[in-house]
């Protein structure tokens, strides 16, 4: 038989856990998804050929721009991210699916692009 006392001593530890709960939820979240964040640079090949080709395409161009020595607004446009430097770093990393596509920069830089 259940007492007054054990009653409210139920639902004070009912609420005491949806109170944490609902407090650790959002945290939880917000840790998890810094954890799963990753800078394009630090992506591997084997997670950029398994992406979707217009998501390539933008990581292509931030890989493909980024620390380069462009002089005021030169940069490597999209069009040519797209039809140049997306199929080169596919190639790439089907031949080296654990590296990174930051190490790819390097070699995207002598392969013909017009910077």
């Amino acid at each position: 038989m259940l007492t007054l006392e054990r009653i409210v001593n139920i639902k004070m530890m009912v609420s005491a856990a949806i109170l944490v709960t609902s407090v650790m939820a959002p945290m939880t979240r917000a840790l998890a998804t810094q954890a799963t964040e990753a800078a394009p640079q630090d992506m591997t090949c084997k997670e950029f050929v398994d992406m979707s080709q217009q998501y390539k395409t933008a990581i292509a161009f931030v890989i493909v721009n980024k620390n380069s020595d462009f002089k005021g607004d030169d940069y490597v446009p999209l069009h040519e991210v797209e039809t140049e430097a997306v199929p080169k770093m596919v190639k790439m990393c089907h031949q080296h699916p654990n590296t990174k596509l930051g190490e790819l920069a390097v070699n995207l830089k002598g392969s013909g692009l017009h910077y």
